[in-house]
């Protein structure tokens, strides 16, 4: 109701009394009256004797641009900050800014009055000395060099790579913190990265002493009352090298339907509220996954110990128990405390197999009926989910998998297995939503709001342009049928990308938005309490229902405190995710360095004043200046690059390419053009890279003879290309790699 109130005001650009919102809206006036304070509280409405209206001041964070101005992001529409206006703020800080009247071009401005959150506390950079002062040169673009005091520095060298805190005096200063490494190596990167984004590497000691008290044994009394599942073909299935089950799922026929169970770990039965546990739990917000490298949201006794579903070992779990009838309608709904004994521990490269027509391993082939069931259930589930509008990108994933320092790519060609899973646990979430939404129970919601506005007319615009139309009402039917359109066509990726950058982030709320992308009224997590922490909320009230302990008091804060919860964990769900994007860069301009001079063929996904970005079929960005084009000028009109004699590069336009440089440090990729006369050259260059051939395949690729079951914890990226690659002259002994589109992130549901 607040953004509905905010909306309302946007809308009519005026101030409005209180009587006035309660005609509108039917509120009460006791209601009405606190979701207004609420919004003046926050700054977001202003109050002048009876009048409430929006305020001549806007807070956002700000990107700052070298030649001094910047802009203040704000949902609608950017305010211009002109150079001198931006105080002493840094790139992302939380700003408060004066919007100014319109100038000569009749465009508002601002000035920005005070600071009201850094984004930063601490910095990774590098170690310099200059006139007899330690400095430090910053890892990111367009942060200012800090003096640093002595204090921590001594014994380091020119070029150490170190994290120090910073002080926001008059000058900021930094301060020592931590020592990373030398240079660029992965080693130094990764932990570059964790310092950079805040995340937490190492668990507390007492948090480690509460998880190693934890039995591994489940007390017989605590069985007692439970749910016994054990007698049913309960299992799981997931990745081959997955540690952690979460989730476990069991079907069966009823005379007029079926029966599906979604049995979810029951983390909450270990980690109590409040406690260290859940207090670091907290603090973490979320599992991170990042090559090379995992970051858990729990200790391993618990994450791959008491909490994961193993077989043929008793775990406790709470349990979903949906009543589909023929048409796969929801008739009925159950929630049980329970306890499984996993049957089985199948993967998805088995049930994929399984679902191509090939027979199960020996050992789970009396699971046969179950799966074809599943099968058949899960995918006219998906189907009646996008004809209702939910939006399906079907972008292909791989996993990056680092070891000894090198990157290995590992595809993920499991769709239907995978989607087994995801349908099952989409509604589980859902009905569970659906549960607390009509007891009138507070809850940790997963809320993805419809595209602004503004942002659906120039996706309408841009997609005109491609020859794809959109109507001028929004709606999530419209823009999959534009997703079918594109599917199997040469701009496919461009559409999908222009789509995704159109919708609104997903997030946790602590009210009911819905889910504009899954086309659900009613959506949350649920099923993942071992490495999302708005997952093991969920459960503790749903766990309060089914124990009939949800008192007053206990509701009026879980109400009070469930905002600023989902307020963090969605913060630490972007770092994490940006934390992931950042690393597999880096690991993707290391291999470009591995490539240099080489040809390849990719596809332009991006056109500016600059030059144009274009994606290798790997995954890996670069970008082609203008000047390396030549006399191209850009125009936003046509979404496209325009030179001599007509000639135009558009998006989707397809450009052989020369990998011309590679920055790591700096995340960038510099590519150039191929000319034909330029081939002798380019030759020469790529003979230089054949040379590297054997370091190629370290980097790229599977690795050599090696079990997969040995292989470490790996991450899921959706931006990289998997298989062994070469450039378009083909090596040797070799063959072209199999023909696989530019992939793009998906956003987390």
């Amino acid at each position: 109701m607040r953004e509905t109130l905010l909306e309302f005001f946007k809308k009519t650009g005026r101030p409005h009394r209180l009587e006035e919102i309660l005609r509108r809206f039917g509120l009460e006036k006791r209601e009405a009256k606190a979701y207004l304070k609420a919004l003046v509280r926050e700054g977001l409405l202003e109050k002048k004797g009876s009048q409430y209206f929006l305020p001549a001041r806007v807070q956002g964070p700000i990107s700052l641009h070298r030649d001094g101005y910047g802009f203040v992001r704000l949902p609608e529409k950017d305010l211009f900050i002109p150079p001198g206006y931006t105080q002493d703020a840094w790139p992302e800080d939380l700003v408060e800014a004066r919007i100014m009247p319109p100038g000569r071009d009749g465009k508002p401005w601002g000035v920005v009055e005070r600071i009201l959150k850094r984004a930063r506390e601490r910095v990774v950079g590098t170690l310099d000395f200059r006139k007899g002062y330690a400095v430090l040169l910053p890892d990111e673009p367009g942060l200012p060099e800090l003096r640093l005091i002595p204090e921590g520095l001594h014994g380091l060298k020119r070029g150490s790579r170190i994290v120090v805190k910073v002080h926001y005096d008059r000058r900021p200063y930094g301060e020592f913190l931590e020592y990373l490494g030398e240079g660029d190596a992965p080693e130094t990167e990764t932990e570059a990265v964790i310092a950079k984004h805040g995340l937490r590497a190492e668990f507390p000691e007492e948090v480690l002493k509460e998880a190693e008290a934890i039995p591994l044994e489940i007390p017989e009394a605590e069985l007692k009352g439970r749910q016994d599942f054990r007698d049913l073909r309960v299992f799981t299935i997931d990745g081959v090298d997955a540690k952690d089950f979460d989730d476990a799922i069991h079907v069966e026929r009823l005379p007029k339907g079926y029966r599906i169970g979604v049995h979810i770990a029951d983390v909450s039965h270990y980690v109590k509220e409040g406690r260290a546990l859940d207090q670091e739990a907290f603090l973490r917000g979320t599992s991170v996954y990042l090559p090379g490298r995992v970051l858990p949201m729990l200790p391993e006794r618990l994450s791959n110990g008491v909490c994961s579903l193993k077989p043929h070992e008793d775990r406790l779990v709470l349990s979903v128990l949906v009543e589909l009838d023929e048409d796969l309608k929801v008739k009925r709904v159950r929630f049980a405390e329970g306890v499984i004994r996993s049957v089985a521990r199948m993967t998805y490269t088995e049930v994929e197999a399984f679902a191509e027509g090939f027979g199960l391993p020996e050992e789970h082939a009396f699971l046969a009926e179950d799966l074809n069931l599943l099968l058949d259930l899960t995918q006219r589930l998906r189907q009646k989910r996008l004809e209702a509008g939910s939006l399906d990108f079907s972008f292909p994933e791989v996993k990056v998998e680092v070891e000894d320092g090198t990157l290995h790519l590992i595809p993920q060609e499991e769709p239907r297995a995978r989607s087994l899973i995801e349908e099952l646990m989409l509604l589980a979430n859902r009905v569970v939503a659906e549960h607390l939404v009509n007891k009138g129970l507070p809850g940790l919601f997963r809320v993805h709001e419809e595209p602004l506005e503004e942002a659906y007319g120039k996706l309408r615009t841009a997609l005109a342009r491609l020859g794809y139309t959109l109507p001028e009402k929004l709606s999530s039917k419209a823009l999959q049928r534009v997703l079918l359109e594109a599917k199997g066509r040469p701009e496919e990726p461009v559409v999908a990308n222009l789509v995704l950058r159109s919708l609104r982030l997903a997030r946790y709320a602590a009210e009911n938005l819905g889910h504009f992308g899954l086309a659900m009224e009613h959506y949350l997590h649920f099923t993942s309490p071992i490495r999302r922490y708005p997952d093991l909320v969920v459960h503790r009230v749903l766990k309060a229902i089914l124990r009939r302990s949800l008192t007053p008091a206990k509701k009026v804060r879980w109400q009070e405190t469930f905002p600023a919860i989902a307020e963090h964990a969605s913060e630490m769900e972007r770092k994490a995710e940006a934390a992931e994007r950042e690393l597999t860069k880096y690991y993707m301009a290391k291999w470009a360095e591995l490539h240099l001079g080489e040809r390849f063929v990719g596809k332009v996904t991006g056109v500016a004043s600059f030059g144009a970005f274009v994606t290798l079929k790997n995954g890996v960005e670069g970008l082609v200046r203008l000047e390396a084009l030549g006399p191209y000028t850009y125009s936003e009109e046509a979404l496209a690059l325009l030179g001599p004699k007509g000639k135009r590069i558009r998006l989707g336009d397809e450009m052989e390419v020369v990998i011309a440089s590679a920055n790591p440090r700096l995340r960038q990729v510099d590519l150039v053009p191929y000319v034909e006369e330029a081939s002798a050259r380019s030759k020469s260059k790529t003979q230089k890279g054949q040379g590297k051939e054997v370091d190629m395949r370290k980097v790229v690729g599977p690795p050599k003879d090696k079990a997969r079951d040995t292989r470490p914890e790996r991450a899921t990226v959706n931006t990289v290309y998997f298989g062994e690659w070469a450039p378009r002259e083909e090596k040797a002994g070799m063959h072209r790699p199999v023909d696989t589109r530019a992939k793009r992130r998906r956003r987390r549901r």
